[in-house]
């Protein structure tokens, strides 16, 4: 082995008394570890007046407490069970403080000379009452002068009084505010130079409000108790907001959920005099939204403030500070607050200047301002609007050179916009709109921000209906009185109600009213084939009535006057007049066409039922039709009236005149639409009908299925017949002829029958029959006894000519 092997083997063995040493040093360390273990488990209750009055001492107010231990770690003390510290009388009868248990440590030098003194106190879970007497005077103030640091330690390595998982509450008088701050830790350490340095966290909270608090706040405050004058600091603080939620935030404030939700959080640094303490600090928002909307993700606020704080006062006032010195910002905020700890009263202030409108659209939408899909809107905002607990909103904001854009809408301009906020009410000015399309559009309105209210106004001058309908639709819905307007020109007045959400089975549903003039446009009803032209009128409307009284369109060629009435509570919603000064029924039949028939291929088989649309189903309206000339066929034939009642697929006539030339119409009857081709069925009375030289008059039921020509093959009527002064053939006249008829059109040509016929001529009283031919003549036979007459009469003039319905027509046999 060599010498060095020796040396290191001499070295690294430790002598016995080295090891005397450490073995008795580790069995003391074991003894006081064992001591200080057991030391919780017994009884002290020999120090318990001793302890008393050092506790009293210290904190100048009496104690109770039930049982008190030993404990040894990390200082010498003691731990007091069920423990009650009553309060100076000069600040009220109700404790200080109340604590399941106290930590009780003792100083050690005073320890050394068998005196039994604290240096620290540790409350567990404690409820404390810090009170404010009416002179300004806080129990808390005159307990902590009464601390002070330890003389011979250079440094207070731990608090005089420290509160774990406590309640604090706070006493103005007698009365307890409603604000407390609830799981609070706190640590106060008095120095030798008067400064005290308070450690704190907890959740600021309210009585009236379940929950354990609203928030969470920490921070580190230095309290300087004798300031050497009133302009020095009497506190420094530095003070965290830990994210939370902002409702929780505007709850602790105005004791409710206001609506407005996201997240909150800040830091501020807070210094000077307690009547005048200078806050600086950052706040941060983000996902502001309304409570009833999802967070909009992203949306991050960082502002900067400053402001000044009256203790004392129980008052503060922030404002918002631009990102570098003398910098214009878009919006300033200030906040403003009073009485903090008793009834909190507050206020936030807006001033905008030239603050672009695009940037507030998010959060608009965030606050569910109902707004459209797809809109983009450029502008500036100047102005100032203030919210307080107490009056709601207030203020006024000028909006310039506005901007609106939509999808496929021409923009919306606006030169100058004033908006003017009160009492939670929102009212918009009219304001000037240009849209690039000619005309003139005013638009202001009304927004209740409580109830969600709105009223909107709208004034057109000689402005598109396209433009006005595209306009109305994105924003909130066209007015149903412009449905069958389309094209044309619009002067008048619109107004939109929406009453808001409400929680009826049955809410209101947003509604226009109004009263409007409209010039060359067009009107494009249900059931009509042929759009109305050049229509103009005046139209007045409300939420379940539209009274147009008066108007003109061209049908066709024809021009065409009428009225329209709607009232949603009446039996026949819908009262509609017709006048047209001339019309073929042909014209007729091709304006309805969408209502008679229906194309395809079961349109080809008469007695198959269609399917009916929905407006045709629903369709509830009476009315009436004057035609000044009517023609069938481009044949004149009268002057043409009706009543009528159509209800979904039942067209009923209730009176029907056709004054002819010489001799009137009269008929009742009933349209069936639920085929494809229509099926007619009617009772008609024909009075002073010439005929043969006389008149004639009859009366029967007609019935016929399809239109046009098909009409008039499937035509098929019966009746009686009677006439005065009839003349069948040139040699045979009767003075009085009667009987019954069956008629239709046979193989394409008239056929007539005539039955149960008696005639008179000279006196003598004749019966017979009577039948048509295919070549166009009637064939009488009549006998009296046993003479019988045998006459061939042609068939009324007028349908042999070769205008006839169906005279140049070829007809199936």
């Amino acid at each position: 082995m060599s010498g060095t092997q020796v040396l290191l083997q001499i070295t690294t063995q430790p002598k016995p008394r080295s090891r005397r040493l450490l073995r008795a040093a580790l069995a003391g360390l074991g003894a006081l570890l064992l001591l200080g273990l057991a030391a919780p488990f017994i009884n002290a209750a020999y120090f318990a007046g001793s302890i008393r009055r050092a506790l009293e001492a210290s904190l100048g107010r009496q104690a109770d407490f039930d049982k008190v231990y030993f404990n040894l770690f990390p200082l010498p003390g003691f731990v007091l069970e069920n423990v009650t510290i009553h309060e100076d009388p000069r600040f009220g009868l109700e404790p200080f403080a109340h604590a399941g248990s106290v930590d009780a440590r003792l100083r050690i030098d005073k320890l050394l000379l068998g005196q039994i003194r604290l240096s620290s106190l540790r409350l567990v879970e404690p409820s404390l009452n810090l009170v404010k007497r009416g002179d300004g005077t806080w129990n808390v103030v005159e307990l902590v002068e009464r601390l002070s640091a330890p003389r011979r330690l250079p440094l207070n390595l731990f608090p005089a009084i420290e509160v774990s998982g406590g309640r604090i509450d706070f006493k103005l008088g007698t009365r307890k505010t409603t604000l407390y701050i609830a799981d609070s830790d706190l640590s106060i350490y008095p120095e030798r130079s008067g400064k005290v340095v308070v450690q704190f966290s907890g959740s600021p909270a309210r009585t009236d409000r379940a929950g354990n608090g609203f928030g969470h706040m920490r921070g580190t405050v230095n309290w300087y108790v004798n300031p050497p004058n009133a302009q020095a600091n009497q506190l420094e603080a530095d003070v965290t907001l830990d994210p939370s939620n902002l409702s929780e935030v505007t709850t602790l404030i105005e004791g409710h959920d206001i609506g407005v939700h996201g997240t909150i959080s800040s830091h501020a640094r807070v210094e000077g005099p307690a009547g005048a303490l200078r806050v600086t600090g950052e706040l941060r928002l983000e996902d502001v939204h309304r409570w009833d909307l999802m967070p909009s993700s992203g949306a991050d606020w960082r502002i900067r403030y400053d402001g000044k704080v009256d203790l004392p006062a129980h008052r503060f006032d922030l404002r918002t500070l631009p990102g570098r010195s003398g910098e214009l910002v878009p919006v300033a905020l200030q906040v403003r607050v009073n009485d903090f700890l008793t009834s909190p009263a507050w206020s936030i202030f807006a001033t905008l200047h030239k603050a672009p409108l695009q940037g507030l659209l998010p959060l608009a939408k965030r606050m569910g301002l109902a707004l459209p899909p797809g809109l983009d809107m450029n502008g500036v905002l100047d102005g100032v609007v203030g919210y307080s607990n107490s009056s709601g909103l207030a203020g006024g904001i000028a909006v310039t050179n506005a901007v609106a854009t939509l999808p496929n809408i021409p923009p919306l301009r606006s030169a100058v916009a004033n908006v003017q906020i009160s009492a939670n009410a929102i009212h918009i000015d009219p304001a000037i709109l240009q849209a690039d399309v000619g005309g003139t559009l005013r638009a202001g309105g009304d927004y209740d921000l409580g109830t969600q209210h709105l009223v909107a106004s709208l004034s057109a001058d000689e402005f598109p209906v396209g433009a006005l309908k595209s306009a109305t639709q994105a924003w909130f819905g066209a007015p149903a009185a412009l449905g069958a307007l389309a094209e044309g020109y619009i002067t008048g007045q619109f107004v939109y109600r929406y009453e808001g959400p409400d929680n009826t089975a049955a809410p209101k549903l947003p509604a226009w009213s109004g009263q409007f003039q409209f010039s060359n446009g067009t009107l494009v009803a249900p059931g009509l084939a042929l759009p109305l032209k050049h229509a103009q009128g005046h139209a007045v409307f409300t939420p379940t009535t539209f009274d147009l009284p008066r108007f003109s369109a061209t049908l066709g060629q024809q021009t065409l006057y009428g009225s329209y009435h709607y009232s949603l509570l009446a039996k026949r919603p819908e009262r509609v007049h017709f006048d047209l000064p001339s019309a073929d029924l042909t014209q007729l039949e091709a304006a309805l066409a969408p209502a008679l028939h229906q194309e395809g291929f079961f349109a080809h088989l008469p007695f198959t039922r269609r399917s009916i649309p929905a407006w045709l189903a629903g369709r509830n309206l009476e009315g009436d039709i004057a035609i000044g000339h009517f023609s069938v066929n481009q044949n004149a034939v009268g002057a043409l009236s009706a009543r009528f009642v159509w209800q979904g697929t039942n067209l009923q006539f209730t009176g029907l005149q056709l004054h002819l030339a010489q001799g009137l119409v009269k008929a009742t009857g009933t349209v069936d639409l639920a085929s494809y081709a229509p099926r007619c069925r009617f009772s008609a009375t024909v009075g002073g009908f010439p005929w043969g030289g006389g008149l004639l008059s009859a009366e029967g039921q007609l019935q016929t299925s399809g239109t046009g020509l098909d009409s008039l093959r499937n035509l098929r009527a019966s009746g009686s017949f009677a006439g005065e002064d009839i003349g069948l053939t040139a040699a045979n006249a009767f003075s009085q002829i009667a009987g019954a008829f069956d008629f239709s059109f046979g193989d394409g040509w008239p056929d007539l029958r005539l039955s149960k016929l008696q005639a008179t001529e000279d006196d003598e009283d004749w019966s017979g029959e009577a039948a048509s031919r295919s070549d166009r003549k009637l064939v009488i036979d009549l006998e009296n006894g046993e003479r019988q007459l045998h006459l061939v009469s042609a068939l009324a003039p007028e349908m042999a000519t070769p205008s006839s319905p169906l005279a140049n027509q070829t007809l199936p046999h």
